[in-house]
């Protein structure tokens, strides 16, 4: 192979492997995917955004912490909030996740929803289930967090810490709402989470 096209070719892996996320930190320790999301009310705080003409505010109202396995990434390119939020990632935890029993679940996503399908010996309602699992609507806060949210796949344990936040947008004359859920006990429209994500755990890697 001629010289150039040696070069050319390291670039090109150079630049691949340069857009990837890159870790803050590492921590070697276990994710406890058995205990329940943790959350905090704290004083609203507000982060203001402008993208493709919207001008967007997100309320900060509570700190959220969530373990869990990944049982689920889709990704968004259409809508206003796409643009804060281009991933869904549906997560389980406690029993459901114990011992693989999420594996025994058929789980989908799709228009900012999460489904599953259980079997009749499947041995837990569908109460418990959404009582263990959420469809996490993600803002990332930070171009490198965006990157590592991307990368997630299903079976990966995970720690998603940041805040609960409801978001208004405003282009010209129309108005926009997306209000977070603020328990994982609720179900149907509104239920999910709205987190503005700033640190992101998976395979013994920190992302901020």
């Amino acid at each position: 192979m001629p010289r150039c096209h040696i070069l050319a070719l390291c670039l090109a892996i150079v630049l691949v492997f340069s857009c990837g996320p890159s870790p803050s930190g590492r921590d070697g320790s276990p994710i406890d995917v058995l205990q329940p999301p943790g959350l905090e009310k704290q004083n609203p705080e507000i982060v203001r955004l402008s993208r493709d003409g919207y001008d967007i505010t997100i309320t900060r109202k509570a700190g959220y912490t969530v373990r869990g396995i990944v049982v689920g990434r889709e990704n968004y390119y259409s809508g206003w909030n796409s643009l804060i939020s281009p991933a869904d990632v549906a997560l389980c935890w406690g029993k459901i996740a114990e011992n693989g029993t999420y594996r025994r679940l058929k789980w989908s996503q799709g228009n900012r929803w999460y489904f599953w399908r259980a079997g009749e010996d499947f041995g837990y309602s569908n109460d418990f289930i959404a009582g263990h699992s959420s469809n996490n609507h993600l803002i990332p806060a930070t171009p490198n967090l965006e990157k590592a949210v991307q990368g997630l796949k299903e079976g990966d344990a995970v720690e998603l810490a940041g805040h609960l936040v409801d978001v208004a947008a405003t282009k010209k004359t129309q108005n926009y709402w997306w209000n977070s859920s603020m328990t994982t006990e609720d179900r149907g429209d509104g239920a999910c989470e709205i987190i503005y994500l700033t640190r992101l755990k998976v395979h013994g890697k920190i992302y901020q």
